[in-house]
């Protein structure tokens, strides 16, 4: 009996104390864990990535541009017109006291190419030469060889200075290109093929030059004439082509037939002109300004 009793008694024991696990009491206080006196470690961070650069560039380096040419309208008959040198404004950018390149304005690129010396400098008035020797571009040498031309010759201050002649305008060797003035009767005269009689006028050679604009016209089977300021001096019969060769050129540096003077224009057109477009060309000289 009293086995019986124990056994009972340690199976009420048993059951209370699985009781008392399933169901803890409510009243059981958390305790927190005890802060360390380390410092808090801060998260590593990554080292801030830069930004890759790219290496500087310079600013492109445009070409320099030339400056533009001021525009100009051209006051002369254009009709024709070949080759437009004006002393007076030498290039497309007005006059430069400096310049070799005696730039053609007819827009046809004919520039004279010379060098400045003793014997060729610039004013503001025009070109300024003394014994001097130009050459002409081929371009012209081959227009007055052809069947018609027209070239305007304006010049002031002119000095005599050659022994028997101021050439003026010549082609050599052969001579068959020759404006010329002779010394010893004053004549204008214009020298060609010796096919074709020579146009001329005495005793006004001087005058008909200076301050002036000589021309001469040429159109093969009909007229060649010399023209001052538009006035007729003298015609011919044009039977033959010049013939001219083979360097074509202002001025004369040979001491017999040299002069000085002051260049204002020189033009050269591909026909005849008449003797009203040669007398307004005249009147326009000097007159070639830049635009505003």
């Amino acid at each position: 009996m009293k086995k019986v009793f124990v056994l009972v008694l340690a199976i009420v024991m048993f059951a209370s104390a699985a009781v008392s696990c399933a169901n803890p009491s409510e009243n059981t206080v958390a305790t927190d864990v005890p802060a360390t006196n380390e410092p808090a470690t801060a998260a590593p961070t990554a080292a801030p990535t830069q930004a890759p650069t790219e290496a500087p560039t310079e600013a492109p380096t445009e070409a320099p541009t030339e400056v533009p040419a001021p525009e100009f309208t051209i006051p002369y008959v254009t009709d024709g017109l070949v080759a437009l040198y004006e002393g007076y404004f030498n290039t497309k950018r007005g006059q430069d006291l400096s310049t070799e390149l005696w730039e053609d304005l007819s827009g046809n690129g004919i520039d004279i190419d010379f060098l400045l010396d003793d014997s060729a400098n610039w004013s503001e008035k025009g070109l300024e030469i003394s014994a001097a020797k130009i050459v002409f571009p081929d371009e012209l040498f081959e227009l007055i060889n052809g069947e018609e031309f027209t070239v305007e010759y304006t010049i002031t201050d002119l000095v005599v200075t050659g022994t028997n002649f101021a050439t003026l305008l010549n082609v050599l060797p052969n001579d068959q290109f020759a404006l010329f003035i002779r010394n010893s009767n004053g004549a204008i005269e214009f020298k060609t093929s010796p096919s074709n009689t020579r146009p001329q006028k005495a005793g006004v050679g001087f005058d008909s030059v200076n301050n002036k604009t000589i021309a001469v016209t040429f159109k093969l089977g009909e007229k060649i004439c010399l023209y001052s300021d538009g006035e007729l001096l003298s015609e011919v019969n044009a039977k033959a082509l010049l013939d001219a060769n083979s360097t074509f050129f202002i001025g004369h540096n040979d001491p017999n037939k040299s002069y000085d003077a002051t260049i204002r224009s020189i033009r050269f057109y591909d026909r005849a002109l008449t003797a009203e477009e040669l007398a307004a060309n005249a009147q326009a000289v000097g007159s070639l300004k830049a635009g505003e």
